[in-house]
């Protein structure tokens, strides 16, 4: 298909224990590859050893639609927390950055749109839609719409390393407008806690450049939970990069969750920190830590 209409999305998932003596192990990997329509909804999943099991959630668009018939077609991979159910769960936020991949090409994500005829993401109301996006906001217009001159997108080094063969598992290279959307989720067994340090980027690529991508949203975070009633104790959130300045009273948002069962996360952001009461970005981040309930299971093994 022409590589305007619509986007292919790759994903890649991997666990990897490391050893008190320093040796690592891979403990399994899985993959999705999907196509994109220009309005947003799955088309197809390419042929891969779940596709079979996936083609029935064709024409359905990544987010709510797509979680409610996971939870009724294939409920035991949200129960055992799976590789590929944090791959299909993160297809929504994949979805809705993939534009970013035209920023820094052929007329931006305007150019974009004027080609597709598509309306540009620039003219979309969002008021509402996150705690920088209240009304009266300094970066909004007054019609409610978002204002990317005043949004902060540096350009850095991509954040993978090259050097470290077991650093991050292995990306799809292309030449084309492409976004990336990379996690990392690192824990381990401390007392009778468990800590979680993890990471989270949004960035996209730049023509003709290797050595450095736009980034667009970029987390830290530290986190602790009761290992035995696997309740979450304490959590710090470091903003990197965030586009605005308003978006900094994000991080103080995760507070809400103290308290919160690893085993209710995902329900308890959406329920705590809805609409201007969170980040939309960090949200993401923070409901993925319900995977430290199947992550932990691992350290056992």
């Amino acid at each position: 298909m022409d590589r305007e209409s619509g986007c292919r999305i790759f994903g890649r998932a991997r666990d990897l224990a490391t050893g008190l003596d320093g040796d690592a192990m891979i403990l399994g990997e899985d993959r999705i590859e999907t196509r994109i329509t220009g309005d947003g909804r799955i088309a197809a999943f390419a042929d891969m050893a779940s596709a079979g099991r996936l083609d029935q959630f064709a024409g359905l668009r990544p987010g709510g639609e797509l979680r409610k018939a996971l939870a009724v077609a294939m409920p035991e991979e949200e129960r055992r927390e799976t590789r590929l159910f944090r791959l299909l769960d993160d297809l929504a936020g994949a979805v809705f950055m993939s534009v970013a991949a035209w920023y820094a090409w052929d007329g931006g994500i305007q150019g974009h749109a004027e080609r597709t005829g598509s309306e540009p993401r620039t003219s979309r109301p969002v008021e509402g839609v996150c705690l920088s996006y209240i009304p009266g906001s300094p970066v909004m217009t007054a019609d409610g719409r978002g204002i990317d001159e005043n949004a902060d997108h540096p350009w850095g080094a991509p954040a993978v390393p090259t050097s470290d063969a077991l650093g991050f598992h292995e990306l799809v290279e292309t030449a084309d407008p492409n976004e990336w959307r990379l996690r990392r989720t690192d824990l381990w067994r401390e007392a009778e806690d468990i800590v979680v340090d993890a990471w989270f980027q949004d960035s996209s690529g730049i023509p003709g450049e290797e050595a450095r991508r736009v980034i667009f949203h970029e987390y830290g975070l530290a986190a602790r939970f009761d290992g035995a009633a696997m309740t979450l104790r304490s959590i710090s959130v470091m903003p990197h990069v965030l586009p605005y300045v308003t978006c900094h009273a994000a991080p103080a948002t995760a507070q809400a969750l103290i308290g919160c069962g690893v085993a209710d996360l995902r329900r308890q952001v959406l329920a705590r920190l809805r609409g201007t009461a969170g980040c939309t970005h960090l949200n993401d981040m923070l409901r993925a830590l319900q995977d430290i309930g199947g992550l932990s299971a691992l350290l056992s093994d």
